[in-house]
């Protein structure tokens, strides 16, 4: 008894911990919120800000518009988060972009102010910020969270200086340990009390999805769907639905828009990813709200379960191979699928999706995180029904766990270059 309750309080901390809301996609997020915090600490005018970024940094953090502007990229990123990035703000770091901010950040570059370099063998999210004043030199770690400072210096003086806490190692050992089974348990037994939360991302993101479908932003895929559907061009089903708030919802956050949305595994698509799909199905079969509530929490702790073993950013994408997984999950447990259906979805999602690659955070992540969307749902459904892909073929392993440990070796080893590889395609 003593043992589950400790896996149940890990669960839920490690869930809480990388399930908040957030403006804008993550990476800009992180490079802003690492300028804000070196900038409590300037005296006087700024010289130069150099910027140094992990290769997933970079690459999820060049192309995506970031909230309240029409600009993208990381120089641009740290030039606002010194403008008028709030440290205080965390994951909200550009809620006070204005058009003036904008103005006055593009002058920044404009005078070469700021230098953006890529960094390898460091943690998957990782900045360092220097930044040289008038009168001293600030130096700021980010480093395993997109807002875990590890080390501020000043004067090359450490005036902070933090590693990831032993609690959080600790819990994230426990999840790496625990079976899906344990994790379906816990997410029927917790204390409902617990997953307020949850339902505040419900209504968070399908807000975030039904504005994308207003506003038409990004590449409008979302609406493009909706539109194809109206025509009977596609059908009108569960997945097709999932398919469209989907990538609304993804359409309004890459292309700039200032919407909150809840994040899963410290991502904002992949909270999409996760709540949407699980939603559409409970709205479809009319599961109560406390069912509902469960189905999500599972989602939330599968993917994270998953981001264990193949690294918070990875060469693959992430909506697909950790998202995707939560939902199919998810939604086979909330359809009543046993154990063996509810892994047997995951695995039919992995010998789908896996190796979908990931090419950066951009407006069209929309199309990727859709098709995962509707797959999630689809692989849920056809494993209740007994159809699952056989064990030991291609990565499925002979379980589940066994499974997500090969897509771990698979990102690791088999893709450890792929992303210094996708930097230089991209910085061309």
């Amino acid at each position: 008894m003593k043992e589950n309750k400790q896996m149940e309080k890990a669960l839920l901390e490690i869930v809480k911990r990388e399930t908040k809301p957030a403006i804008g996609c993550t990476e800009p997020v992180a490079v802003a919120f690492t300028a804000a915090t070196a900038k409590k600490y300037l005296k006087g005018e700024i010289k130069k800000i150099n910027v140094k970024v992990s290769n997933n940094i970079f690459k999820n953090g060049k192309s995506v518009i970031i909230p309240n502007t029409e600009e993208c990229g990381m120089s641009m990123s740290a030039a606002l988060g010194v403008l008028c990035g709030d440290a205080e703000e965390g994951l909200f770091v550009f809620k006070n972009v204005t058009p003036k901010y904008v103005e006055d950040a593009k002058n920044m570059l404009k005078d070469s102010m700021v230098t953006v370099t890529t960094v390898s063998n460091s943690e998957d999210v990782f900045v360092e910020i220097d930044i040289e004043g008038e009168d001293n030199q600030v130096s700021v770690v980010l480093s395993g969270g997109h807002t875990h400072i590890q080390k501020i210096k000043v004067n090359e003086e450490i005036v902070f200086e933090e590693n990831v806490k032993k609690t959080a190692k600790d819990s994230s050992e426990i999840l790496k340990k625990m079976t899906f089974k344990q994790i379906r348990e816990i997410a029927e037994t917790i204390d409902i009390k617990e997953l307020d939360f949850v339902i505040d991302g419900v209504k968070m993101n399908r807000n975030a999805a039904e504005e994308g479908l207003k506003k038409e932003k990004g590449v409008r895929w979302g609406a493009s769907l909706l539109k194809l559907q109206k025509k009977g061009v596609i059908g009108n089903d569960v997945s097709i639905k999932a398919r469209i708030l989907t990538a609304a919802g993804c359409d309004l956050r890459m292309s700039g828009g200032n919407c909150p949305i809840m994040t899963s595994g410290g991502s904002g698509n992949q909270g999409l990813g996760v709540v949407i799909p699980i939603s559409v199905m409970a709205e479809e079969i009319e599961a109560p709200i406390e069912r509902l509530q469960r189905a999500i929490f599972f989602g939330h702790a599968i993917n994270n379960f998953v981001k264990k073993y193949t690294g918070k950013l990875s060469a693959i994408c992430g909506c697909a191979i950790a998202a995707g997984i939560g939902a199919s999950a998810a939604i086979a447990w909330l359809l009543g699928g046993n154990d063996k259906q509810i892994e047997g979805a995951v695995q039919n999602m992995l010998a789908n999706l896996t190796g979908m690659v990931c090419d950066g955070a951009k407006e069209s992540c929309a199309l990727k995180l859709s098709t995962s969307s509707a797959e999630s749902i689809i692989a849920a459904a056809i494993a209740c029904d007994d159809v699952i892909v056989p064990n030991k073929t291609g990565i499925l392993g002979q379980t589940v766990e066994e499974t997500i440990k090969n897509l771990g070796t698979l990102c690791r080893e088999g893709f450890y270059k792929a992303d210094e590889v996708m930097t230089s395609i991209i910085s061309v």
